[in-house]
C-alpha cells in the first residue's frame, strides 16, 4: 500500500511537470506571435509615418510653388574684374503671370537692377562688388499696376568667400639638389571644387624658379578618369539632359580630389663665364636668392586661373653654383586667382 502511494506521488509530479512544460510551450508560442505582431505593427507605423512625411513635404513644396510668382530664373556670373574688385551678373526670369503693364526688378541688397521684357522673359545686367555677400538679401519685385509682389531668392549669395574653396592641396616631400639637378618626388593630395560656378579645362602641378616656370605635371587626366568611372557607376541614372551637357563640355571637369606621385627633375642651364662675371659685378659678390614655388594650377573654360602654392623655398646662387636654403621652406597654402585680363586677386 505504501509502495503504491509512493508511485502515485511520483506519477502526479511527472504529470504536473508535463503540464507545466506544455503550458510553457504554449505561452512561448503566444509571446512569439505577439512579438511578431508588434514588430509588424511597428513596421507598418513607420511606413505610414514615412508616407505622411513625404506627403507633407510634397504638399508644402506644391504650396510654395503655387505661391511663387516666378516660374523660373537664373543669376549667372558673366565677368569678373579683379582690378576694379567687381563682377557682372546676368539675370533672367520668367514670371508665372504677366501683362503688357508688368514690370520687374531684382534687388541685390538695396541696389536695384531693372529688368526689361524680352518676349515672355525679363532680363537685366548689373555690376556687383566682389567682397559683398547677398545670402538671403536678393529679392524679385513684380508690379502689375498698383499691385506689387516680392519674392526672396535663397540660392545666390555672391562670389565673396568662394575663391578660397576652389583649389587646395598638400605636398609630402621637399625638393633636393644634387649634381646641379633639382628634383622632387613626393605625394601631392589635391581637392578641386567648382563651387557651382566653374568648369575646368586644365589642371596641373607646376614649379617656377625666379618667376620662370621650369616643370609641370598634368593632373587633368586623373580627374577625367575619375569622371569616367563615376559616369559608369551612374550610367543608369544619367538623364538625357545630363548626357547632352556632358557631351557639350568635352574634356572638362567640375570637381575632384585625389593623391598623385609628383616627379620633377630640372637641370639649370649653365651660364657663360662672362655672364657669371657680369652677374657677380651687379650683385656685389653676394649670393642671389631666387624664389622657388611649387603650386597647383587650374584654368576654367571661361579663362579664370586659380593657383595655390604648396611650397615656397629660396634657391641660393653664388659663382654659378647654387643650393637650397632649407630654413626658408614655407609649406603654408597661398591662394591666388586671376581674371581673364591676368589681373591677380590674392586670397591668402
Amino acid at each position: 500500500m505504501k509502495k503504491w502511494k509512493a508511485n502515485w506521488k511520483k506519477i502526479l509530479i511527472v504529470l504536473i511537470l508535463i503540464l507545466l512544460l506544455v503550458f510553457g510551450i504554449l505561452m512561448y508560442g503566444k509571446v512569439s506571435e505577439l512579438t511578431n505582431q508588434l514588430a509588424y505593427l511597428q513596421d507598418t507605423t513607420n511606413i505610414i509615418l514615412s508616407d505622411v512625411g513625404g506627403m507633407q513635404s510634397s504638399i508644402e513644396k506644391t504650396l510654395e510653388e503655387e505661391a511663387s510668382m516666378v516660374e523660373d530664373y537664373s543669376i549667372e556670373v558673366k565677368d569678373m574684374d579683379f582690378a576694379r574688385h567687381e563682377y557682372k551678373v546676368e539675370v533672367s526670369v520668367i514670371p508665372k503671370e504677366y501683362t503688357d503693364n508688368t514690370t520687374m526688378s531684382i534687388y541685390f541688397g538695396t541696389t536695384e537692377c531693372p529688368l526689361k521684357a524680352d518676349g515672355y522673359m525679363f532680363k537685366g545686367n548689373i555690376t556687383l562688388p566682389l567682397n559683398k555677400t547677398f545670402n538671403g538679401n536678393v529679392t524679385f519685385l513684380l508690379a502689375n499696376g498698383k499691385k506689387k509682389t516680392t519674392e526672396v531668392v535663397e540660392d545666390f549669395d555672391g562670389v565673396s568667400g568662394k575663391f578660397d574653396q576652389v583649389l587646395s592641396g598638400t605636398l609630402d616631400g621637399t625638393p633636393a639638389l644634387k649634381d646641379g639637378k633639382l628634383s622632387l618626388k613626393g605625394k601631392c593630395t589635391y581637392t578641386l571644387d567648382n563651387v557651382a560656378m566653374y568648369h575646368f579645362k586644365s589642371f596641373e602641378i607646376a614649379a617656377s624658379l625666379d618667376g620662370e616656370e621650369i616643370w609641370t605635371q598634368d593632373l587633368m587626366q586623373n580627374l577625367l578618369e575619375e569622371k569616367q568611372e563615376s559616369s559608369k557607376d551612374d550610367k543608369d541614372l544619367v538623364t538625357t539632359e545630363q548626357a547632352v551637357e556632358e557631351n557639350s563640355e568635352g574634356s572638362t571637369v567640375d570637381s575632384g580630389s585625389g593623391t598623385v606621385t609628383c616627379r620633377m627633375v630640372y637641370e639649370k642651364p649653365q651660364q657663360q663665364k662672362e655672364d657669371v662675371e657680369q652677374t657677380q659685378a651687379q650683385e656685389g659678390q653676394t649670393p642671389s636668392r631666387k624664389p622657388l614655388r611649387i603650386y597647383l594650377r587650374a584654368v576654367t573654360t571661361e579663362g579664370y586661373r586659380f593657383e595655390t602654392d604648396l611650397l615656397r623655398e629660396d634657391a641660393m646662387e653664388e659663382e654659378n653654383k647654387w643650393s637650397l636654403d632649407k630654413e626658408s621652406i614655407d609649406t603654408k597654402m597661398y591662394r591666388s586667382v586671376y581674371d581673364r585680363k591676368d589681373q591677380e586677386l590674392t586670397i591668402d
